[in-house]
C-alpha cells in the first residue's frame, strides 16, 4: 500500500514542478515555463482579485494549445498589455498576442510561431481556427507570413520574430534562414 502511495505522490510532485510558474508583483503577472493546462483558471482568479496591467511572458517553449488560446482571450478581455523577456514559443505566443499592447524586451527576446501539432505532425483541421484567431488579436498581421507559419508541417519548425529581424528555422534553431526585411513590427505582431 505504501509503494503505490509514494508513486502517486512522486507523479503529482513531478507534474506540479513542471507547471508554468506564475507570480504577481504589484500590477504585473509573470508567467514562465511549460504550458501544461490549468494556468488560465489561475490567471482568471488573479485578475478577479488584483488589478493587473501587464503580463510578462518569459522562457516558455509553450505546450497546451487550448490553454494558450484561453490565456490570450482572458488577457484581451481584461485589456491587459503583454511583454516577452527571453523567449515565448508556440502556445505561449497566443498568450502574448492577447495583449492590447505587445512588446519584446531587448534585441534578443523572441516570439516563436507555428501551427498546432499532435505529436510531431501538423493537425491540419486546426489551421483554420488558428488563422481566424490570430487576426482578431493582431489585425495588422502579415497574412502571407501567418499562412506560412501556420502550415509548417513539423513541430520542430518555427518562425522566430525579434525586434530587428525574423527567421524561419527547421530542426529547432539549428537550420535557420532569415526572412528578408521582416521583424516583429512589420509582421504586424508587436505594437510597441
Amino acid at each position: 500500500m505504501l509503494k503505490p502511495m509514494i508513486a502517486l505522490l512522486m507523479v503529482l510532485f513531478c507534474q506540479s514542478s513542471a507547471a508554468m510558474d506564475i507570480s504577481v508583483v504589484g500590477t504585473t503577472v509573470r508567467l514562465s515555463g511549460p504550458v501544461v493546462g490549468g494556468e488560465c483558471d489561475k490567471l482568471k482568479q488573479i485578475i478577479s482579485e488584483t488589478k493587473i496591467e501587464l503580463v510578462v511572458l518569459s522562457n516558455s517553449n509553450g505546450g497546451n494549445a487550448n490553454t494558450g488560446y484561453c490565456i490570450g482571450e482572458t488577457i484581451r478581455k481584461n485589456k491587459i498589455s503583454t511583454s516577452i523577456e527571453g523567449f515565448c514559443l508556440s502556445s505561449c505566443s497566443r498568450m502574448w498576442l492577447g495583449g492590447v499592447t505587445r512588446k519584446l524586451e531587448g534585441d534578443d527576446s523572441t516570439v516563436g510561431l507555428h501551427g498546432n501539432y499532435k505529436g510531431v505532425h501538423l493537425i491540419e483541421e486546426s489551421t483554420a481556427r488558428l488563422r481566424a484567431w490570430i487576426p482578431r488579436f493582431a489585425p495588422d498581421v502579415d497574412v502571407e507570413l501567418m499562412n506560412r507559419w501556420t502550415a509548417l508541417f513539423y513541430n520542430k519548425e518555427m518562425m522566430y520574430f525579434y525586434n530587428k529581424r525574423a527567421a524561419l528555422c527547421r530542426n529547432g534553431r539549428n537550420e535557420c534562414s532569415n526572412i528578408k526585411d521582416k521583424n516583429v513590427f512589420n509582421a504586424g505582431l508587436a505594437t510597441k
